[in-house]
């Protein structure tokens, strides 16, 4: 069959995203004919989707909605917008649409039910599930895990997905920094009640083969990214792995800078041998600021070892991001007004050009632990927020619209 893989279309002026997703099913349709096109790049998103199903002719459109929208207080940008032109667009083209996604697995009949022109949900991941849809779409029986339009397959081993194929968007495309995923393990074992990673990837992390790992590296790089970020729940755990992980790293030939999200807890040895093996940014999200609210947040690790990490992470030589909610359960004004003085610290005496601190607020999404305990059983799918109230709520306003003017968005 002949298969268009869509990136949804975010409706603003964004730096581009590679599509890994997508390009992850690529790699596992092999035997069928596949084409690339990131909506998120294009003026006109109806007009170019429209222009090549006409040049490719394909017989499904498999549409990949990365987010719903894009968590933000106390302005929110909805991603989903965008659709009505897209499924415009296909409304009167007789061929299959299948649309799956992080984004869209959260709410998968909610936005069936908006946008009927949707033929199949593939909820959580597709690799091995979709070549089994589109089997079904050519007249196999149908699997035992579809019901209804709605495929919600067994996730698989990450040892039985193929390789991404990384030609289906071209490298020119992508050029920021980081723009260009590499997965390593899908999967999380920490409980942070706000997350949605668990629901949606398992309980529990699913190593990808180092081997593997180190071919994608070696095939980015061949492509022309000049640098990538590996896209995990948190990338030093298990420790073994991780180990393990970063000593290959380091073996191979001018590899491309990369950066990662890490605990708070990762051995600062380590930090070290990242650096030698290329790594020149880290994340963290340390979310909260005090121990009351690290504990009521789910955290694991300690909070003590954050500044002795972010320290050191700057030591070697690596430019550092931080994390914090604006408001989180036990958190409000005097908790956000240290993680401003943490803030300032920080820039201030580690590298104000090399260490970066955002201050976000918590979107609630459905299957989130925080979620289940204030709103059990509501679908949360218009956007609700933890957020700060008093004068902890004028300050984040203020603060959100200072960054709003100095960086858009």
């Amino acid at each position: 069959m002949r298969v268009l893989l869509v990136q949804s279309p975010v409706g603003r002026k964004e730096a581009p995203i590679y599509p890994i997703g997508l390009a992850c099913l690529a790699g596992s349709l092999g035997d069928h004919q596949c084409s690339g096109l990131d909506l998120s790049l294009q003026e006109s998103p109806g007009e170019a989707l429209a222009a090549r199903i006409e040049l490719f002719n394909p017989d499904v459109v498999a549409l990949s909605v990365r987010n719903i929208d894009d968590s933000s207080y106390p302005i929110t940008h909805w991603y989903l917008n965008s659709l009505d032109e897209i499924m415009g667009a296909l409304e009167n083209w007789r061929g299959t649409v299948v649309v799956g996604g992080a984004g869209f697995s959260i709410y998968p009949e909610r936005i069936m039910e908006l946008w009927p022109r949707i033929d199949f949900a593939m909820v959580g991941e597709g690799e091995i599930a979709l070549p089994m849809l589109l089997a079904h779409i050519a007249g196999a029986q149908a699997p035992s895990w579809l019901h209804n339009g709605i495929a919600r397959p067994p996730r698989p081993s990450f040892e039985d997905i193929p390789l991404p194929d990384y030609s289906v968007f071209p490298a020119s495309d992508y050029p920021g920094k980081g723009s260009v995923g590499v997965q390593t393990r899908r999967g999380c074992v920490f409980n942070c009640a706000y997350c949605t990673y668990k629901s949606l990837s398992g309980n529990g992390f699913r190593l990808r083969p180092v081997s593997s790992v180190v071919r994608d590296i070696e095939e980015v790089t061949r492509r022309g990214f000049t640098s990538f970020m590996f896209v995990d729940s948190v990338f030093d755990y298990p420790r073994a792995y991780f180990r393990e992980l970063i000593s290959a790293l380091g073996e191979i030939q001018n590899i491309p800078a990369w950066g990662a999200w890490m605990s708070e807890s990762v051995p600062l040895d380590s930090l070290d041998t990242m650096y030698r093996a290329g790594c020149r940014w880290v994340d963290f999200s340390p979310d909260v600021i005090t121990e009351k609210g690290w504990k009521l947040m789910g955290k694991s690790g300690s909070l003590k070892q954050l500044w002795p990490v972010v320290k050191k992470a700057r030591a070697v030589g690596l430019t550092v991001g931080i994390n914090f909610f604006s408001a989180s359960p036990g958190e409000n004004l005097a908790a956000l007004l240290m993680k401003f003085v943490f803030m300032f610290r920080a820039r201030l005496f580690l590298g104000w050009k090399n260490t970066f601190i955002n201050i976000g607020t918590i979107r609630l999404y459905k299957d989130a632990p925080l979620s289940d305990q204030l709103y059990p059983g509501q679908e949360l799918f218009e956007p609700v927020f933890y957020r700060p109230r008093g004068l902890a709520d004028m300050i984040v306003r203020a603060f959100q619209a200072v960054r709003r003017f100095h960086h858009g968005n």
